[in-house]
């Protein structure tokens, strides 16, 4: 009996009609985790918004072909396109912001070297992290259904991640009395945003003077302080639900969006 659900990313282009062999990663999860036999199905994507059925044909430890047949239209993204612009935190919790933030749909990851950052990181900690946040990215992205990865940058400064993002509207998620809260804003569903997000240790008073000479728009999620992890994913999801209220324009999706690469 044919199994359906199962998904997983190629980073190559996917054709209707190829047989394809199976890398070591996802034949493992046929052979040994999911137990899978030839006639199964499978869903692959390489990234470009599309799903593909495909069958399975060969299945061996060593082994494992498909034959891809029919294409759908990957699950959309929701808008507006958002960049989250987050300050380098502890391993663990920069990594759980990647996965969660990815199934919230965000387009872009900047992280950033901000000035109370505890994590410091040389060429070759980079490297790493970056290639763990995509393989973060990547399992995130075949659990949620979308069919375009998040691009996710190297480090920044607090400068180079604004130079990024000159067009969007950019709004920095502040612990102060007396801001507003996002949920009073209007978003439009068109016009894409910069979240920013500070270190466990708050932002500076130098960046919060830049910030102000940017442009950038101060917001509250609430009257409690939230950890940075926290008011990461909690940010994103106030967005979608703020622009989801306002606008009956509630999806879109980003096919032609570069996919992340740990060597960008």
């Amino acid at each position: 009996m044919s199994r359906r659900g199962h998904r997983f990313f190629l980073p190559q282009p996917l054709r209707s009609g190829e047989r394809i062999e199976l890398p070591e990663r996802i034949r493992h999860q046929v052979t040994r985790v999911l137990r899978l036999g030839p006639g199964d199905e499978l869903v692959l994507f390489d990234g470009r918004g599309v799903d593909w059925i495909a069958t399975l044909e060969t299945v061996r430890p060593t082994l494992v072909t498909a034959r891809i047949e029919t294409e759908r239209p990957a699950r959309p993204l929701p808008v507006p396109p958002v960049t989250l612009c987050l300050a380098l935190l502890r391993h663990d919790h920069f990594d759980l912001v990647v996965e969660k933030a990815t199934e919230l749909g965000i387009v872009r990851l900047v992280p950033i070297r901000s000035r109370r950052v505890v994590v410091h990181l040389d060429e070759d900690g980079i490297r790493h992290r970056l290639a763990r946040w995509e393989r973060i990215a990547i399992e995130a992205s075949e659990q949620c259904g979308r069919g375009v990865l998040p691009v996710i940058e190297r480090p920044r400064t607090l400068a180079e991640a604004l130079d990024l993002v000159p067009h969007h509207r950019q709004i920095v998620f502040w612990e102060a009395p007396g801001l507003p809260s996002l949920a009073a804003d209007s978003l439009a569903p068109d016009r894409p945003l910069a979240l920013f997000v500070g270190p466990e240790g708050g932002w500076s008073d130098d960046e919060i003077a830049f910030f102000r000479d940017s442009g950038a728009a101060f917001r509250s999620l609430g009257p409690l302080v939230l950890r940075a992890e926290t008011a990461a994913i909690a940010g994103i999801a106030a967005v979608q639900a703020r622009v989801a209220q306002d606008s009956a324009l509630t999806w879109s999706t980003v096919p032609d969006a570069p996919r992340a690469s740990a060597g960008d």
